[in-house]
Formats: structure tokens, C-alpha cells, sequence
């Protein structure tokens, strides 16, 4: 192999053109691959941070739920135990009211039995005198009834 002038200038013309073509050719296409691969990390950056943030309001999210259906919850049986305090008392007034008006009755049972007696008591006489006209045929004046032995009859 030889060489010559024309080996040497096809190597120059060669050299210039690698030259020109990495200035003109490859160099902007580099830059345009680093930008896009620049544009594509910076979005994937960008997308795994809103992930994250995502995921983060997320379990928020389930926190203040499981949060608020804890207080619903706590609220609920608070609100239960009031009306079940309010119905005790209302039950029990109930009852007290019941057990007055029972005993206002027994009471007043007591007093017309009380004035029944007492009246009886007053036409005992009467009623003795008129048994023994029914039965003897004649009237007959019965007196002197023991007080003490009436009261136990009437009042036992």
C-alpha cells in the first residue's frame, strides 16, 4: 500500500467532514436526546411527588374518616345514654306521681270508709231496735252499746 497525496487528502476531507457532521449533526441531536431525556425525568420527578402527595391526602383522608366515624360513634351512644338518663327519670316520675295518686286514693278509700263506719256506728241503735221489733214482733228499746267493742268490730 501506498501512500500518496490522495490517501492523505480523502483522510483530511474525511477528518473535516466527522468535524462538520459532529457540529452540524450529532452535537444538536445530542442536545435534543439530553433535553427530551431532561423533560422525561423531570416528569417522572414530577409525577412520583404527586404520587406521594397523593398517598399522603390519602391516608389523611382515612384518618379523619376512621376519625370522624369514631366521634359519630362517640356522639351516638352519648346521645343514648341521655335519652336513656331522661327515660330513668321519666320512669321514675312516672312512678312517683303513680304511687301519690294511689296513695291520694287509698286516703280518700280510708276517710269515706272512715265516715261510713262512723255513720253506722250512729245508726247502730236504730238498727238494733229494728232487728229485735223483726224478730221479737214488738219494739223494744236497745241501749248502752260498748264503744270499745264497736270499734273493734267496725275497724278490724
Amino acid at each position: 500500500m501506498e501512500f500518496n497525496a490522495t490517501f492523505l487528502a480523502s483522510i483530511i476531507s474525511f477528518l473535516v467532514f466527522v468535524f462538520l457532521m459532529n457540529k452540524i449533526l450529532y452535537a444538536p441531536m445530542e442536545k435534543i436526546v439530553r433535553e427530551r431525556q431532561s423533560f422525561i425525568d423531570d416528569n417522572f420527578n414530577s409525577a412520583d411527588e404527586n404520587y406521594k402527595k397523593a398517598d399522603g391526602l390519602e391516608h389523611q383522608r382515612e384518618e379523619r374518616l376512621v376519625g370522624a366515624k369514631d366521634e359519630a360513634r362517640t356522639k351516638y351512644n352519648d346521645s343514648i345514654s341521655g335519652y336513656k338518663a331522661q327515660k330513668g327519670e321519666i320512669v321514675k316520675q312516672a312512678q312517683e306521681e303513680s304511687n301519690n295518686e294511689l296513695a291520694h286514693a287509698y286516703e280518700q278509700l280510708n276517710n269515706v270508709s272512715n265516715e261510713t263506719k262512723e255513720g253506722l256506728k250512729g245508726r247502730m241503735t236504730d238498727l238494733a231496735n229494728d232487728i229485735v221489733e223483726k224478730v221479737l214482733g214488738y219494739r223494744s228499746n236497745v241501749q248502752g252499746f260498748d264503744n270499745d267493742e264497736v270499734n273493734k268490730i267496725l275497724y278490724q
